[in-house]
């Protein structure tokens, strides 16, 4: 079974050809990270994702904003909380629905600090605190905080795009989900469809379609390899 630290850099590997900027990058990292969090060693996480959802919401309601954000977080806690692991969470599906319910709470959170004129760069510093602290492994929380803080402040090219969220968030799960079809467990990738096991040919599949995407890109690009800017 791959570590957490092989995960992280399977994320930074997968997103940095299309998403370089430090803050994409470590919300690929939060992706791959969250998948796991079906495993019962992560109840209490579980447990303080789901309170932080229905704050949130709570939060978001009063200030007359968007609460359904709160509402997802809440309900993907509970999902994780009742799954099997490498389960639902664990499936295209699974990955689509976290991706969804954090790319609203990035989105919530963003357009919350923006109505107090916080800057950009502190703002996300705090949401990527946020998901690092509720969402990684502890041994990982100081380097990644250290490393946003001093990425972000001296980040030159900066900017905010949700599109680019989501898909680095996908990205980063779906890294996740790749390593775990090498190991001989497999992945139900169809469930609740199905419930068969795919494996390494799955694994090596999906590797293809996404270096298939990046050799697009430099032929579509040219020497701007990096197509996302």
């Amino acid at each position: 079974m791959p570590s957490y630290k092989e995960h992280v850099l399977a994320s930074i590997i997968m997103v940095f050809p299309f998403f370089p900027e430090v803050f994409y990058v470590a919300l690929a990292v939060v992706g791959a990270s969250i998948i796991d969090m079906d495993h019962k060693v992560n109840q209490k996480n579980i447990i303080i994702m789901g309170l932080l959802g229905v704050i949130l919401a709570l939060l978001l309601y009063i200030f007359k904003l968007p609460y359904l954000v709160g509402v997802l977080i809440a309900l993907m806690a509970l999902l994780f909380y009742i799954s099997d692991h490498r389960g639902f969470m664990h499936s295209i599906l699974g990955i689509i629905f976290i991706t969804g319910c954090i790319s609203f709470f990035v989105l919530g959170a963003y357009i919350l600090l923006s109505d107090y004129n916080i800057s950009l760069k502190i703002s996300l510093i705090i949401i990527l605190l946020i998901l690092g602290i509720v969402i990684l492994n502890k041994k990982l929380v100081p380097v990644f905080g250290f490393l946003i803080i001093i990425g972000l402040i001296f980040s030159t090219r900066i900017g905010f795009n949700t599109y680019y969220v989501v898909l680095s968030l996908f990205l980063g799960c779906l890294s996740h989900i790749i390593l775990d079809l090498f190991t001989p467990s497999g992945v139900q990738l169809l469930n609740p469809i199905s419930s068969e096991k795919f494996k390494k040919l799955a694994g090596l599949t999906l590797l293809g379609i996404w270096g298939g995407c990046v050799i697009a890109s430099v032929v579509l690009y040219g020497n701007n390899f990096f197509i996302i800017r």
